[in-house]
């Protein structure tokens, strides 16, 4: 099942912060599991395996609960969702203290 940008936007957006977040906070579990359920909601394994140039079954590996894909996947696939969806993310810094 896809999840709709129309129909659902604020999911969407949820999610793709989610695995952000997560990776910033250092629990690359939790930001791969994030990735992994975004892809299969939106574009895809083999959609994405086109985008960044590497296998459809070496993302799935990436992105599976054991998975370690690099800095430069880990952004190429974020770049593929966000050039494929039209979504952008944007950074913010706060202070916690």
């Amino acid at each position: 099942m896809r999840l709709s940008l129309r129909e659902q936007p604020r999911g969407f957006e949820l999610l793709l912060a989610q695995a952000v977040n997560a990776c910033l906070e250092g629990d690359t579990r939790r930001s791969r599991s994030a990735l992994r359920l975004l892809v299969n909601a939106t574009i895809g394994f083999d959609a994405l395996a086109m985008l960044v140039g590497r296998p459809a079954k070496s993302l799935h590996r990436m992105l599976s609960e054991d998975g370690n894909p690099t800095l430069e996947n880990f952004t190429a696939i974020l770049a593929a969702i966000q050039h494929e969806t039209r979504v952008r993310l944007a950074v913010s810094v706060r202070s916690l203290g």
